[in-house]
């Protein structure tokens, strides 16, 4: 059956047009990842490959090459097989291109030969790139006091700094930062300015977030009132009946944070997320999982955490693969369960990676699969909040209640900017700290604050509109998947050897070889909802 489907080869293509294409492709994608693996580590992995200039150049010509072979081929005579894999290989290239300045001039000069548009004018083009920079530089300078902190760690302390005093002033120490996006509010901040860009892409072209929720079978038109139902479950049964401050509210869900970052010292990170991994099944150091996650000198700012492969994963004429090789990037100055489950997520990305099985051309997820790649790396991370794991890992007893508080605390604030998205990008007019204000306040309970762009929390805000809906819609997937693997193995919380096989087998190895819809619908034995979630919810009542 899986044989029929459109783009379901695992080898190069049988025309030789097309093979020479997509071993362009290859060779592009593996110099965007040594780049961008370079780049971030301030030095080429392989020193045979000299310095980032080298790096860079190597980028430049490859995407290029993939360019000139891409205007040679002729997608009409190609076999249902291959014109997927174009298609997938097109889908791929603009977000490959945005991570990557040293393509803005080819780029440019591909859209320019094809006679196509920009999504964005240079001018707009050049604003987002520096917001983000800007935005960058100031969350990893906080100043509180005479202590300089970066955004993670200054998210760790709002959850267990006892005094909200002190808890207001590491919450106020980002506002330099917030105020690098949202300026004043007013119609010519840098945020509105880019708003009005997307807001006129989105009109065009439709909306991400309605793409990657038909990504994963949901029902576009039923994200805005089921984001708004999480909402209403969510405070009412985990927020008090009185408005909390913003700086409280991470406090106020981070109970078990408090009681347990003690026994997740910086120096265990590793340590107990190599243990977890090893226990599924998908050891890192069996994987070639690599990891740069501490600051150094010479290392360039890492404002938020991602992980990247070096490489593609390719199959040799054995018919053997040799599997992409990942690196996961972020920067921990304190350990916490906050920063262990977000280590774990990079983590869960890592190992989706590395179970590619996949022609070249799918290795690359379409963008409609954001969403899912997100929920996979949830479904690792979620786990920290297991009392399972808990047990296994840290030696303690905890509440459920505690758990699902702790679990879902983050995933509401992501909620909240999935409707502050859609509803700015459907009234680009509207002032951004009013819209935020009127949905924390109505749906989480927690006091708007209009007059600081407080919103301005997240980087993706700036470079990647709509994408952190995908963390949103994802947890409704999450939820799913997680019932359904517990239906069919049990809970894998404190470890199962076989449990990433079957994971692998079942939801990974495929990337962009087929819809995602399909994938998940067949894993599910059904269409997904959010029913599991919901009662994931009711757990903290």
């Amino acid at each position: 059956m899986l044989d029929d489907l459109p783009g379901r080869g695992d080898g190069y293509s049988d025309d030789p047009a097309f093979a020479d294409l997509e071993a362009a492709y290859a060779t592009f994608r593996d110099a965007w990842g040594s780049w961008m693996v370079g780049h971030h580590r301030g030095a080429p992995v392989d020193p045979e490959d000299g310095d980032e200039a080298t790096l860079e150049s190597r980028l430049v010509a490859t995407r290029r090459a993939l360019a000139d072979a891409l205007r040679g081929i002729d997608g009409h005579r190609l076999s249902p097989a291959d014109q997927a894999a174009l298609a997938n290989i097109r889908a791929s290239l603009p977000e490959l291109d945005a991570w990557a300045p040293p393509l803005d001039d080819v780029v440019r000069a591909e859209r320019g030969a094809a006679g196509g548009e920009s999504p964005e004018d240079e001018q707009t083009a050049a604003l987002r790139r520096r917001t983000f920079d800007d935005w960058g530089a100031a969350m990893a300078d906080l100043r509180v006091g005479g202590e300089r902190l970066h955004r993670l760690t200054a998210v760790e302390r709002l959850a267990r700094l006892e005094d909200p005093a002190a808890r207001r002033e590491v919450f106020l120490s980002m506002r330099p930062a917030w105020d690098v996006v949202g300026d004043d509010d007013g119609p010519d901040s840098p945020y509105r300015r880019l708003l009005r860009s997307s807001a006129a892409r989105w009109q065009s072209h439709g909306s991400p977030i309605e793409r990657n929720a038909a990504g994963l079978g949901l029902d576009p038109a039923a994200v805005e009132s089921t984001m708004r139902s999480i909402l209403q479950t969510w405070r009412r049964v985990a927020m008090p009946s009185q408005l909390v401050e913003p700086w409280d509210y991470r406090f106020h869900t981070g109970g078990l944070s408090r009681r347990l970052d003690p026994r997740v010292p910086l120096h265990r990170l590793r340590g107990i997320n190599d243990a977890h991994l090893a226990s599924l099944g998908a050891d890192p150091a069996a994987l070639r999982i690599e990891y740069d996650i501490e600051p150094r000198v010479g290392r360039p700012v890492i404002p938020t955490a991602f992980t990247v492969s070096l490489d593609v994963a390719r199959r040799g004429p054995d018919g053997g693969w040799t599997a992409a090789r990942p690196w996961v990037f972020s920067t921990y100055l304190e350990g916490g369960l906050g920063n262990l489950e977000e280590l774990l997520h990079e983590s869960g990305h890592a190992i989706h990676y590395a179970a590619i099985r996949a022609r070249p051309a799918h290795f690359e997820l379409p963008p409609e699969g954001t969403a899912f790649a997100e929920a996979f790396a949830d479904i690792v991370g979620w786990t920290v909040t297991e009392p399972a794991f808990l047990a296994a890992h840290v030696g303690v007893a905890v509440d459920r209640r505690d758990a699902v508080r702790q679990r879902f605390g983050g995933v509401m604030l992501d909620v909240c900017w999935t409707l502050f998205e859609l509803e700015l990008h459907r009234h680009p007019e509207r002032p951004p700290n009013e819209v935020w204000a009127e949905i924390v306040e109505d749906g989480l309970g927690v006091v708007g604050h209009p007059e600081w762009a407080w919103w301005a929390h997240r980087g993706q805000l700036i470079d990647g509109p709509g994408y952190l809906a995908n963390y949103a819609l994802g947890a409704i997937l999450v939820a799913a998947v997680r019932a359904r693997i517990r239906e069919l193995r049990g809970d894998w919380s404190a470890g199962d050897p076989g449990w990433y096989d079957f994971v692998s087998e079942r939801l990974l190895r495929w990337s962009g070889a087929r819809p995602t819809a399909l994938v998940v619908r067949e894993f599910l034995g059904g269409p997904l909802a959010a029913d599991a979630l919901l009662a994931e919810l009711a757990g903290a009542d």
